[in-house]
């Protein structure tokens, strides 16, 4: 049996302890942390300095609730994502750019499964 090649996930987040939080979470489970950023303006300016499978995306970055156009934008790119936020009926309005939600806080199991509808998305489109 081989194991599956880790993910290499993005996370655009504005609070630096959510970040840490999250990190070592996708790493215990196997995967590697690529980055983050606080800004959907952030993200525009320095995306090619990323290597990244998925993004893990807050709604209220730093530069306002720009998450969505964050997710459509990297949607547009290949980059398929998921809402990791407190607002999950803002998040709702805006499944159309994002495979899910993961609610805060954050549990590990809830952050498990959603990372397997990254690798599914991932599957169906090579």
């Amino acid at each position: 049996m081989t194991t599956p090649v880790p993910l290499r996930v993005f996370y655009l987040e504005d609070n630096p302890l959510i970040v840490f939080h999250i990190e070592a979470m996708i790493e215990d489970l196997g995967h590697i942390f690529s980055g983050s950023l606080s800004s959907f303006t952030e993200l525009k300016a320095s995306f090619g300095e990323f290597v990244m499978d998925c993004a893990l995306v807050d709604i209220d970055l730093a530069d306002g609730p720009t998450g969505p156009q964050a997710a459509e934008w990297l949607l547009n790119k290949g980059i398929p994502s998921i809402f990791v936020t407190g607002q999950a009926e803002i998040a709702a309005q805006f499944s159309q750019v994002s495979l899910g939600t993961i609610v805060k806080p954050v549990a590990d199991k809830d952050m498990a499964a959603k990372l397997e509808l990254f690798r599914l998305a991932i599957a169906t489109k090579d």
